[in-house]
């Protein structure tokens, strides 16, 4: 057994292959370790020791859909309306709290990701990850208008 990365594609084609039910399953759970109680989790990542990553990957796949060149998640923020006040509180809460309030906008956002890039965000999700998508909010709202003078 390893601890490793997992192949993201296969991971997502993984997911929509899943009974509704193990699907729901992943779904209803609160925190990202309540998933080891669920044998979906292992189905998911057969052979493979579970890392942290791995329950933060869970813990959004049912929210996150897939799409190739999809804008960044901040930028998904903004043209969904959310307050920046509320990105910010993600931001600053402490684990587990940041990530449960992270799924939390994306099930309300619903965003379009590419898992391919995404995946890096949940499996090294720390203060790091968590000012980029600060950043990337902060570059969409104030970016200025196409043809507006600068």
């Amino acid at each position: 057994m390893t601890t490793e990365t997992p192949d993201f594609a296969h991971l997502r084609r993984a997911f929509d292959n899943l009974k509704p039910g193990q699907q729901a399953e992943l779904r209803r759970v609160g925190e990202p370790e309540e998933l080891r109680d669920y044998a979906t989790l292992y189905r998911l990542f057969p052979g493979q020791n579970i890392h942290p990553g791995h329950l933060r990957l869970v813990f959004l796949l049912p929210w996150c859909e897939h799409a190739e060149g999809s804008p960044s998640l901040g930028r998904q923020c903004v043209d969904a309306r959310i307050n920046e006040a509320r990105l910010l509180q993600v931001a600053r809460a402490d684990t587990p709290n940041d990530i449960k309030q992270f799924r939390r906008l994306a099930m309300q956002v619903k965003p379009r990701v590419n898992w391919a890039e995404f995946w890096k965000t949940l499996w090294y999700w720390g203060p790091k990850a968590k000012r980029d998508l600060v950043e990337q909010f902060y570059l969409a709202k104030f970016e200025p208008a196409k043809g507006a003078n600068k």
